[in-house]
């Protein structure tokens, strides 16, 4: 599966006051090179599977699940390994053995579409359902999901587009330094633009 830049190229360009096709192979070369950056820092990525994807999960108690980012319910399917031999055999049912949580996501609009953040969490109905997490059982929990997010939200692609415009002026600066002697020089463009530090901030996953 490709991994999506996080802005588009000719809004790059637009943001460089370039034109043409010249610097093509330079610029996507900084879309994704910041596109990645952002992933790693946040812990998460900006763009929806393709198609439905396993994960396996270990749980720490019986109730509560902490997942990837699921993106959309459709398509998704949850499964329990019971008898510990690998085969998760116990399909789970949504609203009924278990919800999603967040219960209201984040609603966020791109390109006067609205969207929805995605569900980083199952809780175990434990009032409707006998059914139960088995902390003890490796890989205990199979989930079949389109992780990530629906969409790339505005924040995460104006990051990019600074952090990529830093990374583009990079071939400039060889020895990664900006000024002269006359004027001080001051090392720049190695590090991750502030101001798109200050953007991606309430997108960094949260750990326990």
């Amino acid at each position: 599966m490709a991994h999506s830049q996080y802005a588009d190229k000719n809004d790059l360009k637009t943001y460089l006051g370039l034109s043409g096709s010249g610097q093509d192979t330079n610029l996507d070369n900084a879309l994704n090179g910041a596109s990645r950056q952002i992933d790693k820092i946040t812990d998460r990525y900006f763009y929806q599977d393709e198609s439905v994807n396993a994960r396996y999960y270990n749980p720490t108690n019986q109730f509560t699940l902490f997942v990837d980012d699921i993106s959309t319910t459709t398509g998704l399917v949850v499964k329990l390994d019971t008898t510990d031999d690998g085969s998760h055999e116990k399909t789970l049912t949504l609203d009924t053995d278990f919800i999603l949580k967040p219960l209201n996501p984040q609603p966020y609009e791109v390109s006067d579409t609205d969207y929805k953040a995605p569900y980083t969490e199952l809780q175990i109905l434990s009032s409707r359902s006998s059914e139960r997490f088995d902390p003890l059982i490796m890989k205990n929990v199979k989930i079949e999901a389109k992780f990530g997010y629906p969409a790339v939200p505005e924040a995460i692609k104006q990051a990019t587009l600074l952090q990529a415009t830093r990374l583009f002026k990079r071939k400039d600066t060889p020895f990664n330094v900006f000024g002269n002697e006359a004027t001080g020089t001051q090392e720049l463009f190695s590090k991750f633009d502030p101001d798109a530090k200050m953007l991606i901030k309430g997108y960094i996953k949260r750990t326990l």
